[in-house]
């Protein structure tokens, strides 16, 4: 199979790529919201041979791929000299060199339509590169993808034009959990963090306060997208988007988040508590860090869920008691909630790294059994039938095309679960 390749965009439209720093320049306060964006959008194919390949890892606003390939290693060897320079000898020679199927200064498409936008957020580790395949998939349908970078502690690494690092927050060795036999008593709540803390927390009071933040970083990036399509420069755009060029581009009344584990738990949240929001997908969500309330909610927008085999392997059975109830409730309120599985996935099927080195990571357990980019394939096929379907104003079920039926799989909610089964906030199981 390839080997550090993406595949083609799969819709009718070729794609840009560029990266932005937005900065809330209005309102009151001191606490000024500060994010980097990747920015993924349609552009006319018959320009595309016009444009060089855009590079898959950071290179610009001051930051460097080999930062972000570096601490890519740190995160998946864990923090430390020795593991840190194993991880960079696999990470920094390769990484840095990858190319997306996309464009590097191209203009938007010419389209009379509107852009939809799409806010995608990431998952504890990523960044605004490690989703292209996603997000190109969308951009390719005709919607303007804005992937930010958090700031809570949850990406691999931030850098900001002004040599802001944000580096991740690591949970100590003696808190991880590494698998179900060998769980901790009680869990995490047992176990306090982070160690240097002058008043710990716990696993689920640190989740909790970073998906607020995050939460809150996604309505700011909705302001900007406000901003950007009503022609307003304090949210600054690379040239060849600025200057009024998108200007009443976006359909904002057609908006949607879409996000993988952690971030899949914050578009779930800001959907419900954001009125602007009109449909939402969730990638293999991590339920875990949502409050009480949120658990025992109807969702407002309809929603996608899409699982893997191994789904919430960190939560399995409080996990389902929350996807059932989810359904149950948002089915009693007729708000169309969708459970579906993807057949030979795993939870990192939804990012880039099993398309980039599918043989590799599918012979250590990291990605499922389908092959990767067929994998892609699939969820791009249900991302945008979904978001085609209830942004275009139906108000019918939505159902999985036929195509990919036979790659799908019906969740089945647990007769237990119509009991309103009580769920153990902030407890692994």
């Amino acid at each position: 199979m390839p080997f550090l390749t993406f595949p083609d965009p799969p819709g009718p439209y070729a794609v840009g790529q560029c990266d932005a720093f937005w900065k809330e320049e209005w309102g009151e306060g001191d606490k000024k919201k500060q994010i980097v964006v990747r920015i993924f959008y349609p552009v006319d194919k018959d320009v595309a041979d016009k444009y060089e390949m855009a590079h898959w890892l950071p290179e610009k606003e001051n930051a460097t791929a080999g930062q972000y390939a570096e601490a890519y290693a740190k995160f998946m060897w864990r923090p430390g000299t020795l593991a840190s320079w194993l991880g960079s000898l696999a990470f920094l020679p390769l990484m840095p060199n990858v190319s997306t199927k996309t464009l590097d200064s191209a203009p938007a498409a010419s389209t009379p339509e509107k852009f939809r936008p799409v806010i995608y957020s990431h998952g504890l580790g990523g960044n605004r590169s490690c989703y292209s395949a996603v997000c190109v998939g969308l951009a390719s349908h005709g919607y303007f993808v804005v992937a930010p970078e958090h700031t809570d502690g949850s990406a691999a690494i931030s850098i900001h034009p002004d040599q802001t690092v944000v580096n991740h927050t690591y949970v100590p060795a003696k808190s991880q959990i590494t698998g179900r036999q060998h769980r901790i008593p009680g869990g995490f709540t047992s176990t306090l963090i982070p160690e240097r803390d002058k008043k710990p927390i716990t696993q689920y009071q640190l989740r909790r306060k970073q998906l607020d933040h995050r939460v809150a970083e996604i309505q700011f990036l909705v302001d900007c997208l406000q901003h950007v399509t009503a022609g307003d420069e304090r949210v600054p755009l690379p040239e060849h988007l600025s200057g009024g060029k998108m200007l009443g581009r976006l359909d904002m009344d057609r908006l949607s988040a879409v996000g993988h584990s952690f971030g899949a738990s914050t578009c779930i949240t800001v959907c419900k508590q954001d009125e602007r929001f009109k449909a939402c997908v969730a990638h293999d969500a991590w339920l875990f860090p949502l409050s009480g309330e949120m658990m025992q909610a109807t969702l407002r927008v309809p929603t996608l869920f899409l699982t893997a085999d191994t789904f919430d392997m960190l939560w399995p059975e409080e996990g389902k008691k929350v996807l059932d109830s989810f359904l149950i409730r948002s089915h009693e309120d007729n708000v169309d909630v969708q459970v579906v599985g993807v057949v030979g996935t795993k939870h990192q099927n939804y990012s880039d790294f099993p398309v980039l080195a599918p043989d590799l990571l599918m012979s250590i357990g990291v990605a499922g059994p389908t092959e990767p980019v067929k994998a892609m394939e699939i969820i791009h096929r249900l991302d945008s039938s979904f978001l085609e379907h209830h942004l275009s104003g139906s108000t019918t079920v939505y159902h999985v095309p036929e195509d990919v039926q036979g790659d799908t799989k019906e969740h089945e909610v647990d007769a237990w679960a119509r009991t309103r089964s009580t769920v153990r906030v902030g407890v692994f199981t």
